[in-house]
C-alpha cells in the first residue's frame, strides 16, 4: 500500500522544512551537536539522566542507538523539539531499508504532530511506504489525514490497518466514525458494533454507534445502545497496541509518571514493584504527604507495619488531615486492640474524606467491638449507602442489629451479605437461630 507525499497547494511541502532543518547538519557534512534541553524546573533525576545520555551521544556520534535512546528519553519528558532533532539525526545515520527507520520515523511523527501535522503525515507516509507492517503507523497516519481534510486517504489508511489487524478496535472506530456522515449505514453500524464488542467501556464508540442507529432511523436501538453503557467505566477511545510508543513513554522517570506506575503496580498486586517505585519517590518528593501515605499502605500490605507507621506519621505531620495516613494509623491501632485510638483515627480520616465507604466500615467495626451498637450500625449503614456491594459490612451490620434485638432485620442483612458472597460465621448463625428462627426455614 503506497502513501505518496502530498504537494497540494504546497501544504505538505511546507511541513518538510522542519525535517530538512533537523537533518541539515549531517547533510552538509558537519558533526551533529546533541541538543541541550533547558533544565530549569526539571527534577534532578531527569536532568541527570538526560545529561548522561547527551554525553553518550557526544562520545559516540555515529551510534544510532545512542541518538535514539536520547531522543526517546527527551520525547518521554515532553521535550519534543529536541527529540525531533535527535530522531532526524538517527534517520540520517540509518541505511535504507533498516527496520529501525520505522521506529525513528514513527516517533518523529508523534514528536512533530502538535506543531506541524502535515510534516508528521508526510513522515508517516514515508515510514509506511518503506515498512508497511505496523498497524499503529497506519492508524496515526489516518488520523493525521483526517485532520488535514484528506478523508479518502484516511479511510484507505484505516482499511490497511484492519487488513493487518482485524481486531483493532481503534481502527474499526476510526473508519466507522469517518463513514458516519455519508457512508453506507449498514457498514458503519457493522464496523462500530465490532469496535464496541472489542472495547465495551469506550464511551466514544458507544456514542458513535448510537448516532449511527439514529441516522439509520432506529431510535429505539440507539437508545438501547446508550442504556447498555450506563454505569460502565467510560474511557473514551479504545486502547491501541503500540509497543514502539509504549517503550518510548516508559523512559519517563518524572515523579508523576513514577507515581502512576507505583499505583498501577499496587492495584495489580505487584507489591514488590510498587515498593521499589515508592522508595524512589520518597527520595524525589520527601515532603509529599499523599505519596508517603501510599508507601505506608504498601508496606503494611507486605506485612511490615513497623515500617509503615513512621511513614503514616510523617504524612500526618506534613498534612494533619491526610485521609489515607489517618486510615492506616486506625488500622494499626485496631489490630493492636486500642479501639478508642482507632476510632479517633478513622473519624479524623472521615473529616477530610467523608464519602470513603471502607473507612465508614472500619469505624463501624471498632464501634461494634466497643459494644456501641447504635453508632456502629449508623456507620455500617453509611458504608452500605456508599458501596452497596460491600458484603462484609453487611455481616457486621447483622451483628449490630442482633445485639439491638432487631432479629428480622439481622436476618435480612445476613441474606444480603450471603448474596454478595460474604462469609457469615457459623457460630453467629447458630446463636441467632437460637434467639430467632430464620424466616422461611
Amino acid at each position: 500500500m503506497r502513501f505518496p507525499a502530498r504537494t497540494v497547494g504546497g501544504r505538505w511541502l511546507a511541513g518538510l522544512g522542519l525535517l530538512f532543518a533537523l537533518a541539515a547538519p549531517l547533510a552538509f557534512g558537519q558533526e551533529a551537536d546533541p541538543p541541550i534541553p533547558d533544565s530549569r524546573g526539571m527534577e534532578p533525576q531527569v536532568a541527570e539522566l538526560l545529561g548522561r545520555l547527551r554525553e553518550e551521544v557526544a562520545r559516540r556520534p555515529a551510534e544510532v542507538a545512542a541518538w535514539l535512546e536520547y531522543a526517546e528519553t527527551l520525547h518521554a519528558h515532553g521535550l519534543v523539539r529536541e527529540a525531533a532533532a535527535c530522531y532526524g539525526e538517527a534517520l540520517e545515520l540509518l541505511p535504507a531499508g533498516d527496520v529501525t527507520r520505522l521506529t525513528a520515523r514513527y516517533l518523529l511523527a508523534h514528536a512533530v504532530r502538535g506543531s506541524d501535522p502535515a510534516a508528521a503525515a508526510d513522515t508517516l507516509a514515508a515510514a509506511v511506504a518503506e515498512h508497511p507492517g505496523y498497524p499503529p503507523s497506519l492508524i496515526v497516519l489516518g488520523e493525521l489525514q483526517e485532520e488535514l481534510g484528506d478523508r479518502g486517504d484516511a479511510a484507505t489508511a484505516y482499511r490497511a490497518a484492519l487488513d493487518l489487524d482485524p481486531g483493532s478496535a481503534l481502527a474499526l472506530f476510526r473508519l466507522g466514525s469517518l463513514q458516519l456522515a455519508g457512508g453506507d449505514p449498514r457498514e458503519t453500524i457493522s464496523l462500530l458494533e465490532r469496535a464496541l464488542a472489542l472495547a465495551p467501556d469506550a464511551g466514544a464508540v458507544r456514542s458513535a454507534l448510537a448516532q449511527a442507529w439514529n441516522r439509520a432511523g432506529d431510535r429505539d436501538r440507539a437508545r438501547e445502545v446508550l442504556q447498555a453503557g450506563e454505569g460502565r467505566l467510560e474511557r473514551g477511545l479504545p486502547a491501541i497496541e503500540d509497543p514502539i510508543h509504549f517503550r518510548m513513554s516508559e523512559r519517563d522517570i518524572s515523579s508523576p509518571r513514577l507515581l502512576e506506575r507505583a499505583r498501577v503496580a499496587r492495584a495489580d498486586g505487584r507489591l514488590g514493584d510498587a515498593e521499589s517505585l515508592y522508595r524512589d519517590l520518597t527520595r524525589i518528593r520527601p515532603r509529599d504527604a499523599g505519596m508517603l501515605a501510599e508507601f505506608g499502605a504498601v508496606l503494611d500490605q507486605r506485612g511490615r507495619p513497623g515500617e509503615a507507621e513512621p511513614l503514616y506519621r510523617d504524612a500526618v505531620a506534613l498534612e494533619p488531615r491526610q485521609a489515607l495516613a489517618r486510615f492506616g494509623l486506625g488500622v494499626l491501632r485496631a489490630r493492636e486492640g486500642d479501639l478508642p485510638a482507632a476510632e479517633y483515627e478513622f473519624s479524623e480520616s472521615l473529616e477530610s474524606r467523608p464519602d470513603e465507604p471502607q473507612t465508614h466500615a472500619a469505624l463501624g467495626d471498632v464501634l461494634l467491638r466497643q459494644r456501641r451498637f447504635e453508632a456502629a450500625l449508623a456507620a455500617l449503614e453509611r458504608a452500605r449507602q456508599l458501596d452497596p456491594r460491600d458484603g462484609p459490612s453487611r455481616v457486621l451490620a447483622a451483628v449490630a442489629l442482633a445485639e439491638l434485638g432487631r432479629f428480622e432485620e439481622a436476618w435480612t442483612a445476613i441474606h444480603e451479605a450471603q448474596a454478595l458472597g460474604a462469609e457469615v460465621p457459623e457460630g453467629f448463625l447458630t446463636a441467632l437461630r437460637a434467639k430467632h428462627p430464620e424466616p422461611g426455614r
